[in-house]
């Protein structure tokens, strides 16, 4: 089998989400592909590493392995300027530390990571072949800078010309360990990080585009299908840094779904159901995460619910008219 390495970094609220990304990655995967699981961490429990391990040990061809970060980078979160992200987005200390995969990985040369708020609805594997040259990283450049250029109003202006048609989001990279020891850009990422003349909005994501400006391999839009994206193209001053084909062949034919910003365990995004039924499957817990929990079950029951009772409502009225008139009748 062809091995491919592929990490996660989360803390132990998103055990569950990580769950359905394991079990959605193993469920797509090709034949003859074996993926070595990594999960950096720095709290994950005892009882939340032997539910990851059940969904992984349904399949044959995956392991996985959890690498605990201790304290790193927790500190230099607290105290330098980062910030809460982006339309509801929330990040954690593990959000910075998948930036420094090469030091928490010295056997591999390179390396998949994914964000955990994710669907795969394909195999990625042929994701790993690709060559990188000199590149350090490859990514998805981000759709919406033209269309909310806002979204990166927090970076320094020579930073913000320099990345504003050319900024790699998260959900998935491709990360060339060599290339990032050989230069030992990992200095450069923690002066980054320390440096709070540099505003962080989004954590790990800031610090690898500013420090891997020009070193970038694009990969196809449609390696993060963002659900939220048709409605966005229906607005008429809509404008992208990609073709009209691009963006729907990503609507279409969708590798990832990568539910940014809202999430299915307390909204209800497009595709949320996807979600929801690898969730049911699995017969996994909720946990503190879930807030404003409506499950496309739940929700198809209270719009019935409040169908029923506008129903009742009416019929009551109906019937109080009707037995008043009778009543009026009688009294004539």
């Amino acid at each position: 089998m062809k091995k491919i390495p592929i990490f996660f970094a989360f803390n132990n609220d998103y055990t569950v989400p990580a769950a359905v990304a394991f079990w959605s990655l193993l469920n797509r995967a090709k034949a003859g592909i074996y993926y070595e699981i990594q999960v950096l961490h720095h709290d994950i429990s005892k009882e939340n590493k032997v539910l990851l391990k059940s969904v992984v040990n349904r399949f044959k061809n995956a392991s996985v392995h959890f690498c605990n970060t201790g304290r790193f980078m927790l500190n230099e979160f607290k105290t330098h300027a980062f910030l809460g992200g982006w339309a509801g987005s929330k990040f954690t200390a593990d959000t910075v530390i998948r930036c420094f995969a090469a030091r928490f990985f010295p056997q591999y040369q390179k390396i998949i990571y994914s964000d955990v708020d994710v669907v795969f609805m394909d195999d990625i594997s042929s994701l790993y072949d690709i060559d990188l040259k000199q590149n350090y990283i490859a990514g998805v450049r981000g759709p919406f800078s033209k269309y909310q250029p806002e979204e990166l109003s927090h970076l320094k202006p020579k930073y913000y010309d320099l990345l504003k048609n050319c900024y790699v989001g998260g959900g998935i990279w491709l990360m060339n360990l060599n290339q990032i020891r050989q230069d030992n850009l990992e200095q450069r990422m923690l002066d980054i990080a320390s440096d709070d003349s540099i505003v962080k909005r989004f954590p790990d994501q800031d610090i690898m585009n500013i420090a891997c400006a020009g070193r970038v391999f694009f990969l196809p839009l449609n390696y993060i299908s963002y659900p939220y994206l048709r409605q966005l193209m229906r607005q008429e001053d809509f404008q992208s840094n990609y073709s009209r084909e691009e963006l729907f062949d990503s609507i279409i034919n969708p590798k990832i779904l990568h539910y940014a910003a809202s999430k299915p365990w307390n909204n209800q995004p497009n595709h949320a159901e996807i979600w929801w039924n690898i969730y049911d499957y699995l017969e996994l817990p909720r946990t503190a995460i879930f807030t404003k929990i409506v499950t496309p079950w739940e929700r198809k029951i209270k719009k019935y619910k409040r169908l029923f009772n506008t129903t009742l409502l009416i019929t009551i009225v109906l019937l109080f008219l009707l037995f008043y008139s009778i009543f009026l009748n009688d009294v004539k």
